[in-house]
């Protein structure tokens, strides 16, 4: 088991969301939560892997929630 990170957002108004994590090439390493959410704040773990639970290599990571 990776690492955890865990990533919070608040979102203003009810809606879909995206929440993605890439590498520093941009690559999608994982696709952490879709569909939609109610607005407040929210909390996702992401434990260090990618979408197939493979450990990630220790770097830098960036997240994308559209």
């Amino acid at each position: 088991m990776g690492p955890l990170t865990t990533i919070a957002y608040r979102l203003e108004e009810t809606g879909p969301i995206r929440l993605a994590v890439h590498d520093v090439s941009g690559r999608l390493i994982t696709l952490l939560k879709t569909g939609v959410e109610k607005a407040g704040d929210h909390r996702v773990h992401w434990r260090g892997t990618d979408d197939s639970g493979r450990l990630m290599p220790s770097g830098v990571y960036f997240y994308r929630l559209e």
